[in-house]
């Protein structure tokens, strides 16, 4: 993510990157230009503010002069440690990244020459520009004149209403589009997945609301407890009692807690993003809802072996609300929590819960109902002591 403010500069950099390697080789295309809220079409031509027709036309062969600057840097002094340059890119890609139109015709006859320029760019990270920088010597490219108008800078007159209908605005920053194609497979797989979730939530609470306010009436979607399968009687979903919390030393959106679950090693250390939802008093000391069969992973250095649930209202942002799920002050910490009356198996091997997505393909169907239990597709999450709840969101995701 980027600043607005940044925005505008790194989609110029961009920009630029791609036009100066192109019309540097004499380029001529289209360029698509938001005004305001449309979308025109404009030609593009070379300019020649800084020189003559005549200069450009004699000038030799951007392979030949490519060829002459890398032989100049390759003699420096070498950089001890380089950095990796990343793979070469898709020229279309690049384009579409810049807001440019080439042709299939276009992009199969400037790639050898776009790449080029980028393998002299990746091979200043084996030269120590420090050192050249204070050698008393006169370069061949000293003496390049780029052909390039100057830029001009457009405000944006309707900037705000191209905020409003940016389906990746989050105050103040903006998503910028990607061109790795993985990735934004990826991407646009979570969103989905999101999707739905945030469907089943709503549509848990619009059928609570419809039906009658007695809490133990159940809906016609809702499973019973014969519908719940090995995969989510095999999570492991344990009492913990939060006896320790503070804020981590490096992230500053998460708290450190201790969390004592029974086990004779003593309190597990968790990792939770809450802070900007939650202060300590509102989770020490609470029976809280752990995911205790998770791989253990590093969160800013800090080994963390769990997870705490919470409800939300499927808000994002800073607007988003966020309680904690918590079991009766008569739950005893260590226990193992079952959906309504059905029989807990074995829990799942970490190993296998990543594997498998267990725990993905659980937490998508939990939501709260009405009376503010955490629920499975409508069968109440138990403890021995009663049902676990947060504090005051119904029909809301739990995660």
């Amino acid at each position: 993510r980027v600043s607005t403010a940044s925005m505008a500069t790194a989609s110029l950099q961009t920009r630029s990157l791609v036009t100066v390697c192109l019309r540097g080789s004499g380029w001529q295309g289209k360029r698509r230009v938001v005004t305001g809220s449309r979308v025109k079409t404009l030609n593009l031509v070379r300019a020649s503010a800084s020189s003559s027709s005549g200069e450009t036309e004699n000038r030799a062969p951007l392979e030949t002069r490519l060829a002459l600057a890398l032989q100049e840097d390759t003699a420096l002094t070498k950089n001890q440690n380089p950095i990796p340059p990343p793979p070469l890119p898709d020229l279309k890609d690049l384009a579409l990244m810049a807001s440019l139109e080439i042709s299939d015709a276009e992009a199969e006859k400037w790639t050898p020459q776009v790449h080029g320029v980028l393998r002299w760019m990746s091979k200043l990270n084996e030269v120590d520009l420090a050192s050249a920088a204070t050698r008393d010597v006169s370069l061949y490219r000293d003496t390049w004149r780029m052909p390039l108008r100057e830029d001009t800078v457009t405000d944006f007159k309707h900037r705000d209403e191209m905020y409003g209908e940016c389906g990746t605005w989050e105050k103040p920053f903006v998503k910028v589009r990607g061109v790795d194609k993985k990735e934004a497979a990826k991407n646009a797989s979570a969103a989905k997945s999101n999707a739905k979730a945030s469907d089943r939530a709503n549509e848990a609470s619009d059928e609570n609301e419809a039906s009658s306010s007695d809490a133990s009436s159940s809906n016609p979607d809702d499973a019973s407890e014969s519908d719940l399968t090995d995969d989510v009687l095999g999570m492991s979903l344990l009492v913990g009692k939060v006896v320790g919390i503070e804020k981590h030393p490096e992230s500053p959106k998460l708290y450190v807690e201790q969390v004592d679950c029974g086990d004779e090693s003593g309190p597990r250390t968790i990792c939770s993003g809450l802070v900007p939802y939650l202060t300590e008093d509102d989770i020490l000391g609470k029976n809280v809802v752990v995911v205790a069969n998770l791989k253990p992973r590093s969160m800013g250095g800090v080994p963390s072996a769990g997870m705490l649930l919470c409800a939300n209202d499927g808000r994002d942002g800073d607007d988003r609300k966020v309680e904690l799920l918590v079991a009766p002050d008569a739950a005893v910490p260590g226990e193992r929590l079952t959906f309504g009356k059905a029989e807990n198996v074995e829990p799942h091997g970490a190993n296998k819960v990543a594997k498998k997505k267990l725990w993905e393909k659980t937490q998508i169907d939990l939501v709260t109902n009405q009376s503010r239990e955490a629920t499975w597709r409508g069968v109440v999450l138990t403890s021995s002591a009663g049902a676990v709840t947060c504090a005051s969101l119904k029909g809301g995701g739990i995660s």
